[in-house]
């Protein structure tokens, strides 16, 4: 059922009618504020996505021609959860300096400030709005942003908010990467190495990868590390493997750090062992604690120590991790 039909049939003839009329209308702020003013703002438990929405449209004052279709979206999303209420609605925390702020980007953003148009993506996809974020990051990325162009590469990837496409993925990784963004490097990389969209080719993945390494990309390094182990793209070379797999853990990859952990205690460096696991554990990471409690379990690098080894399982049994509850029921 259309928008306009279902709000006459509930009893708002007069807002159906103005609904219809707004996107032709010659005073289009002036009825647009007056919707908001007049029916929604009376509306009681509306969601809180929905109310700062609202908030952000009541206090625009001009906007450029191109993004009305986003205004009139948002006018449909506010309308449309008053007609059809969220039986979950989503509980957002904001503090009055917060809306502030997002009230402002969300004004900047429809006079055609790139920034603010990326900005507001990153916050509606914050709140699980992803779907509202889309068009503002491609306003973004044909405004000039580099980080809106890797973020809708992410989106056509994934597929959740618009249909997965690699192709258009393809695109957006080539662009952002073509303009030195070091994330976007690292995924051009790996449809190279993977054959995704483009032909498979590990040589001009080892290149890329290399690029995004040189500007800091952990999961770049660790790429680098299993290709220089397994000669892919280029010669086996166990030395160069495991600078990269070091420099990956040591940049904060915590695969990298808890393999290098792994590697020390086969080659019976606990001391080593050690010192990885608990940089991934200082990073917060639930598999370098269950590794540190199999250190002080087993007296890999230390003494046996029980009670620090059921303080690092708890640790990582309060994160989640199955193992690690495990080994705290046995002992």
């Amino acid at each position: 059922m259309e928008l306009h039909q279902e709000l006459t049939e509930n009893g708002y003839p007069a807002l159906a009618e103005l609904v219809v009329n707004l996107p032709e209308s010659n005073h289009f702020l002036e009825d647009l504020s007056l919707i908001i003013k007049k029916y929604v703002s009376s509306v009681d438990n509306l969601p809180d996505d929905i109310d700062i929405l609202c908030t952000q449209l009541v206090h625009v004052t001009s906007f450029q021609e191109k993004y009305k279709s986003i205004l009139l979206r948002d006018l449909e999303l506010i309308l449309s959860e008053m007609m059809n209420p969220t039986n979950d609605p989503a509980e957002i925390y904001i503090d009055e300096e917060e809306e502030e702020e997002v009230i402002a980007l969300y004004v900047k953003a429809l006079e055609g400030d790139s920034d603010s148009q990326l900005e507001l993506g990153h916050f509606y996809k914050s709140i699980q709005r992803d779907e509202w974020a889309f068009d503002w990051l491609k306003a973004a990325a044909d405004g000039g942003s580099v980080d809106a162009l890797y973020l809708l590469g992410n989106d056509y990837f994934v597929g959740k908010v618009v249909e997965h496409d690699l192709e258009k993925t393809y695109f957006y990784y080539k662009e952002a990467a073509e303009k030195g963004h070091a994330d976007a490097l690292n995924n051009y990389a790996d449809m190279y190495l993977r054959g995704e969209y483009v032909e498979k080719n590990e040589e001009r993945a080892l290149e890329l990868f290399k690029k995004a390494a040189d500007k800091g990309v952990p999961e770049s390094m660790y790429t680098l590390g299993y290709m220089y182990e397994n000669g892919v793209g280029t010669e086996v070379d166990m030395v160069e493997s495991k600078r990269w797999f070091t420099e990956s853990a040591l940049h904060g990859d915590l695969f990298a750090a808890n393999r290098l952990g792994h590697e020390a205690v086969e080659s019976g460096l606990g001391d080593e062992a050690i010192s990885w696991y608990k940089l991934a554990a200082d990073q917060g990471d639930p598999y370098g604690d269950y590794n540190l409690g199999m250190c002080y379990e087993n007296g890999i690098g230390t003494q046996v120590n029980m009670k620090k080894a059921k303080y690092w399982y708890q640790k990582a049994a309060l994160k989640g991790d199955e193992q690690a509850k495990q080994r705290l029921k046995e002992l």
